[in-house]
């Protein structure tokens, strides 16, 4: 029996058939994503731009990470290459059972304790010296005085340490003195004195706790009562357990969660709601 010479290509071509559905091209729905810029952002490697300082990183325990400024690779401290010089904008990073400790211009000294990411500052730019962006614990000595960034944006400022910081939650952030000096925080429109063994906590709010900007117009006075914002013509005339101001032409006074508009002749008491005498 002699067979027909078009049967075996028409089973092929019914094999082949049968087959594609199994090569689908998966992309063509709903295709490819769209970018919605181009070129894409350089993202964080852009944040922070190199600047002429270096600092020393030691690595104590892993897992101990740096990214140098102005790149997007990572690398780890390894037990045999502990210590490595960064530039003014490189990245440090700790792991859970990290230890990393970064020595900065000035003396300045901070230690990550657990997960910890920070970033190195340029003084020569009007930066802090060191920028905490998140932190389990970490501890910050000052050799001169200078100024960190907390998580969040508040400025801690000192001449000596250490002061230590640590993450309460998501949302608050607490900073002990323990040095025998005085440090400052500044906190949105507060000015925080912090004296030796003294504690505060700052909450981290969602449009960032950076001290305000200043108005060149504003004179500061500080009182028992706190920080207080003098704008316009005012007379401070006393500033004891409470502080006396009088407007000697249009004016505004801020301070203790108040804004007051003063006219000429008008005379103001602020004055701390504390402990009465014999409370404790």
């Amino acid at each position: 029996m002699i067979s027909s010479p078009l049967r075996l290509p028409v089973s092929v071509v019914v094999l082949a058939t049968g087959l594609s559905g199994c090569f689908l091209d998966t992309q063509k729905y709903p295709g490819m994503l769209t970018p919605q810029s181009n070129p894409l952002p350089d993202g964080a490697k852009s944040a922070f731009g190199r600047g002429a300082e270096e600092a020393f990183v030691i690595r104590h325990s892993d897992p101990v990470r740096v990214r140098i400024a102005e790149t997007n690779s990572v690398y780890d401290l390894s037990f045999y290459e502990k210590r490595t010089l960064i530039p003014a904008g490189s990245w440090v990073f700790a792991g859970p059972e990290g230890y990393a400790e970064v020595l900065l211009p000035g003396d300045t000294q901070v230690a990550l304790h657990g997960r910890g990411t920070g970033v190195v500052g340029s003084e020569s730019r009007r930066e802090p010296v060191f920028t905490l962006l998140d932190v389990t614990a970490a501890s910050v000595s000052f050799g001169e005085t200078g100024q960190v960034e907390l998580p969040g944006g508040a400025i801690l400022e000192a001449s000596s340490g250490p002061f230590s910081v640590e993450t309460i939650h998501d949302r608050l952030i607490r900073v002990r003195n323990r040095s025998n000096q005085v440090g400052r925080v500044d906190y949105r429109d507060e000015v925080i004195r912090l004296e030796p063994s003294e504690t505060v906590e700052l909450a981290l709010l969602s449009d960032f706790s950076t001290p305000f900007e200043v108005d060149p117009s504003t004179r500061a006075v500080e009182s028992s009562a706190g920080r207080i914002a003098l704008r316009g013509e005012v007379e401070v005339l006393s500033s004891g357990a409470g502080t006396v101001l009088r407007a000697t032409g249009t004016s505004e006074v801020e301070g203790l969660g108040l804004r007051l508009q003063l006219r000429p002749g008008d005379e103001v008491r602020l004055e701390s709601l504390g402990a009465a005498d014999g409370d404790l």
